[in-house]
């Protein structure tokens, strides 16, 4: 099982000249797994909050897969390994862990052999066992056929990492922290992605806040995938325009508040499959919903209303394009950047209601006064939770995409390989066609009208950078 650890760490030198005398039945591989966590944490979780380069490790995680876990941290902080920031908050945060600045450095890739650990590792939780029988329509093509072109990838971001390191003004720009990204911390979690692909480790589970399907594959950077095949054949993405906006606008149909208030429903109607165990959080009392469902009952019956205005520029696939210019004449500034603008509507769907007043909440102001009743909508949701909207939308999409579409998909063509990230379908070449139309029919059935699609095709000679400059591979021309 493959390992990252600084590139600079000779673990079997190491340990020669610094005897781990204090730690009972040492183990060199266990310590190579706490080592690589610092790298691999992050690598497989996005939304992880990460202070000061800190990263959080769970003790209970942690003792499940080594039992005298404590022992090898404190070697690893007595040796200057490890950095501790020993913020430690009940129920709250764990304490983080970083590498000296030594040892911060990209990394290297080393293989365990302990039988016990790994077996550790690949044991499957109760939630796994359950989530195989689940998903087994897709996970049976997590396997062999699914390659990588390992040389092209490592080179990628070899060249990436050093771009960035030339020129600081290529690194990406962290709306959430306000902070610019580490490249080299970016190109460790690429990496580690690139190896766990390449050996078939593909790390599959399902996330059981929003039943999202999580992957090695999922996890890697978008432009890596075009180094990607299955059985040597192209593979294509089929994915949702105005994916957010389009599933939101299920929770702006009063219709199907009424099903919820009159209690028609069932474990197959689709509001009670996603709202689940967070229905406490949502409205309070019965006046709140209520009044929840006579706000859009009386939108949805004004022709001219903003309500309708927003569920027609959806329908057209036009939302975007739409926000796009009236924000750039509020601001009075040339606003083309497509990914700007989708910060901005997730700046809508997910912030705190209270962030309204903010300086950088500019757009999701614009928002409130071309949409107030859509605002007003958003906002009752996210009232007692500001997350609420987001996981309603997440647990939507996760249903639709992995236990409705792809799942009919599996049962009409059953030899044809899919795979899921978030909101789109992945194939081979060739099935697009009949893919895009089960998408289409489905969520036609399930939101009230069919979305917008876009194909990505992935492919080698496609590969490009962030700021948009391409890359030739062996014939790259040195920026």
């Amino acid at each position: 099982m493959i390992q990252l650890i600084p590139s600079n760490l000779d673990i079997v030198n190491f340990i020669k000249c610094n005897p781990p005398v204090n730690i009972t039945n040492f183990c060199k591989d266990k310590m190579i797994y706490i080592i690589s966590l610092i790298t691999a944490i992050p690598a497989t979780n996005k939304d992880l909050e990460i202070k000061n380069g800190f990263v959080p490790i769970h003790s209970t995680f942690l003792k499940s897969k080594v039992k005298n876990y404590r022992a090898y941290i404190d070697y690893l902080l007595t040796n200057n390994i490890f950095q501790t920031n020993n913020q430690y908050i009940i129920g709250k945060s764990s304490k983080g862990y970083k590498f000296s600045t030594l040892y911060n450095t990209t990394v290297q890739s080393v293989k365990i052999y302990n039988k016990s650990l790994i077996q550790k590792l690949k044991t499957q939780s109760v939630f796994s066992i359950n989530m195989q029988k689940k998903y087994n329509h897709l996970l049976k093509w997590y396997n062999k056929d699914l390659q990588i072109d390992y040389d092209l990838a490592l080179k990628f971001i070899k060249e990436d990492l050093n771009r960035k390191i030339k020129n600081p003004a290529l690194r990406d720009f962290d709306k959430k922290t306000k902070k610019f990204k580490d490249p080299q911390q970016q190109y460790n979690s690429a990496l580690l992605n690139l190896e766990r692909i390449h050996s078939g480790e593909f790390y599959i589970s399902v996330d059981a806040n929003v039943f999202r399907l999580h992957s090695a594959i999922s996890n890697f950077r978008s432009e890596l995938r075009h180094c990607i095949s299955f059985g040597g054949r192209k593979l294509l993405s089929l994915d949702i325009k105005n994916s957010q906006p389009y599933l939101s606008t299920v929770l702006l149909n009063y219709l199907v508040w009424l099903a919820y208030i009159n209690n028609n429903l069932d474990d197959n109607n689709l509001l009670n499959t996603i709202i689940k165990d967070i229905k406490g959080r949502l409205f309070n009392n019965n006046n709140t919903i209520n009044s929840y469902v006579m706000l859009a009952q009386s939108a949805a019956m004004q022709p001219n209303s903003d309500l309708q205005r927003f569920i027609t520029l959806v329908q057209q696939g036009k939302f975007y394009e739409y926000l796009e210019e009236q924000i750039g004449k509020e601001l009075g500034i040339e606003y083309k950047d497509r990914k700007k603008v989708k910060e901005s509507v997730f700046q809508v769907l997910f912030t705190d209601n209270r962030f309204l007043g903010q300086e950088e909440a500019k757009p999701k102001r614009i928002f409130k006064n071309l949409f107030p009743t859509v605002y007003e909508l958003f906002s009752r949701i996210k009232k007692l939770d500001k997350t609420n909207l987001p996981r309603l939308l997440q647990r939507l999409e996760s249903h639709l995409m992995l236990l409705v579409i792809s799942k009919r998909i599996a049962k009409e063509r059953p030899t044809l390989p899919i795979f899921t990230i978030h909101d789109s379908i992945v194939t081979t070449e060739g099935n697009e066609l009949y893919v895009q139309q089960v998408m289409k029919e489905e969520l036609e059935k399930a939101i009230g009208f069919a979305p917008k699609f876009s194909i990505e095709e992935w492919n080698p000679a496609l590969l490009k950078f962030r700021d948009g400059a391409d890359f030739y591979g062996e014939e790259r021309i040195a920026v």
